[in-house]
């Protein structure tokens, strides 16, 4: 039998032994931790999203240099964010706390930028239930710290996919390999052409779980179910969060380097990095530092101080989909690894055009517009965690347990969350809400929209919602044309800010075709006058004719701007300010002047001043 079998075994049947336990509820299981689940976006949204792929940054933001920066601590104002701003993370955290009930029972946070660690704080407590009703006595209630230790979840899959990647390197491993040439009983039920590139960015038709920890006895059985699973679509063509793919990509990194998932880890990534205190399976002596997680009848205790999910808990606590304990200052020094095009300090974890490679999205044709985006291993452009941050190239994972790391490489920004949500129960598990008002704060804090736009009209920062901002002019029908400067950052395909006119009181309404202009910028074609998206983080000015097809309109024209979002999920919503309407070189209407702003009717939008 492998050696690391047997010590996982071992670990597994002993405190499975100590709790006395014969069968976990079917509703017990951790899932992963995937997006949020939506229905596909307005058909019209998906057609008509602007391409915003080109322009600035021309260059790729993730072909990092090898710099090797190392964190430091910084000053807000140093590292390019106002302080004041940041001032209101405490508020966040407070509010999730105090939620009814608790989206979280403790949180840690860090925010770094240009490699400065310019904002700590933690709140809550790490441990303070029994079990899922019952309070522990007040003196037995352990503070949260900024150096509490979280159970990472399913963040751990990017160290595997990081260790994936280092195969790669070494030439030990293709990602074009059927993942049946390294481990081949993962060829059964047809699965002979799933290849490590599909098992990384979670296109491998495998189903998104199975019960391992109580459907079958031991470790090996529970690797055998994972590698001898049906997957439920062909390869390729359908986007599935699965846990089983990193399993097996771990199972992988063993083979190949002759190591145990958890040794390798260390020896090659988190040593190297310094992060002494990220570990798979954490010593006894560390548990008062530990953020507790959820009570399980199975288990008959608290689950304090063992990785939480239970089908990793029944590996040994080692998988390639969870098991890492961590620090957020430790996860901060893995994600400006990343930062660094692979290098921390003199330590070379990757190489940087690999670095590059993980953070490119590999699925776009797969999921369409509005769907999701992975790398290799990370998750590109979630709006549902990166929220202001967001962009096609904000990267990379969220845990279970409530935990969350976001990197902007477009500003050199880190943000981590690390909670405990499961605490006392997954049935509390709302962290997404906080994990979005932390970044959006962030972004905020950045300066992410112009200045020059900041008092204008805004929209778009709540959740289902629809806001109008209307306007009417009297045209002659001589080359009428709608301008106005813009910031927008929706959601794509699911918040849409759409620009229409009507010549009939109303009645009907022509959507406004038109472009959008930025310096550095190449021009942005908006068809159907609908704009959604990411807007690479620029001012715009609008042009749009005033016109049905062909024929320009005249007479008294209604001009609306109606901005829509869904019901969850957003980005910093969309700003717009001096509006004109011309005909010709004749200017009828100018907000910057009071007497015309006053003209326009918001419904809500609201404007500063």
């Amino acid at each position: 039998m492998d050696p690391r079998m047997s010590r996982r075994t071992g670990l597994t049947a002993g405190a499975l032994a100590a709790a006395g336990a014969v069968g976990l509820p079917a509703a017990a299981r951790a899932m992963g931790d995937p997006a949020p689940r939506k229905d596909r976006p307005d058909a019209a949204a998906a057609r008509s999203a602007p391409e915003w792929s080109r322009g600035e940054p021309h260059r790729h933001p993730w072909a990092r240099k090898r710099s090797g920066r190392t964190l430091r601590e910084a000053s807000p104002a140093a590292v390019g964010l106002d302080a004041e701003v940041l001032e209101q993370l405490p508020g966040i955290l407070r509010a999730g706390l105090e939620f009814d009930p608790p989206r979280f029972a403790s949180a840690s946070l860090l925010v770094a930028s240009q490699a400065g660690i310019a904002y700590e704080h933690a709140d809550g407590y790490a441990l303070r239930w029994r079990d899922a009703s019952t309070e522990l006595p007040a003196d037995q209630w352990i503070p949260a710290r900024t150096d509490t230790i979280y159970d990472l979840a399913s963040i751990s899959k990017i160290f595997t996919a990081t260790a994936v990647m280092q195969q790669v390197e070494q030439g030990r491993l293709g990602l074009e390999d059927r993942v049946a040439e390294h481990v081949p009983r993962f060829a059964e039920n047809g699965k002979g052409e799933v290849t490590v590139r599909h098992l990384l960015t979670h296109v491998g038709g495998l189903p998104p779980f199975i019960n391992l920890y109580s459907a079958h006895p031991d470790i090996p059985s529970r690797l055998g179910a994972v590698l001898t699973v049906e997957p439920t679509t062909p390869p390729g063509t359908e986007y599935v969060y699965s846990d089983l793919g990193l399993i097996t990509l771990g199972l992988i990194v063993e083979q190949l380097s002759g190591q145990s998932l958890d040794a390798y880890v260390h020896e090659h990534i988190t040593a190297p990095l310094g992060m002494t205190e990220t570990m798979y399976n954490p010593p006894a002596e560390l548990k008062p530092r530990i953020a507790a997680t959820e009570y399980v009848e199975y288990y008959g205790y608290l689950v304090h101080g063992h990785v939480h999910d239970e089908n990793a808990y029944s590996l040994g606590g080692v998988a390639g989909h969870a098991g890492v304990f961590s620090t957020a200052r430790d996860l901060a020094v893995f994600a400006q690894m990343f930062l660094g095009g692979g290098r921390y300090g003199r330590a070379r974890i990757l190489e940087a055009g690999t670095v590059q490679d993980m953070f490119t999205d590999n699925i776009a044709e797969v999921t369409g517009v509005g769907g999701a985006r992975r790398g290799l291993g990370p998750e590109l452009e979630a709006w549902y965690y990166h929220a202001g941050l967001t962009s096609p190239y904000s990267g990379t994972h969220t845990g279970f347990t409530g935990t969350s790391l976001v990197i902007d490489p477009l500003t050199d920004t880190i943000v981590i969350m690390l909670a405990n949500s499961v605490h006392p129960t997954r049935e509390w598990s709302t962290t997404s809400v906080t994990r979005r008002e932390v970044s959006t704060c962030v972004a905020h804090a950045l300066g992410l929209v112009p200045k020059q736009l900041r008092g204008g009209w805004h929209a778009g920062d709540e959740d289902e919602t629809t806001a109008t901002l209307s306007l009417a002019v009297d045209l002659t029908g001589e080359e009428p044309e709608l301008r106005l400067d813009l910031f927008a950052h929706l959601e794509t395909a699911y918040d849409v800010l759409a620009l229409e006119a009507s010549a009939d009181q109303g009645e009907t309404w022509t959507p406004l075709a038109g472009r959008l202009e930025a310096r550095h910028q190449e021009p942005v074609e908006i068809p159907d006058g609908r704009i959604t998206g990411w807007g690479r983080r620029a001012a715009w000015t609008g042009m749009f004719p005033l016109a049905d097809g062909e024929s320009a309109l005249a007479g008294e024209v209604q001009i609306r701007l109606t901005l829509t979002t869904d019901a969850s999920t957003r980005g910093l919503g969309a700003w717009v300010d001096r509006i004109r309407v011309s005909e010709g070189r004749r200017e009828l209407l100018n907000t910057d002047r009071d007497a015309d702003r006053a003209l326009v009717v918001a419904d809500g939008w609201t404007r500063e001043g």
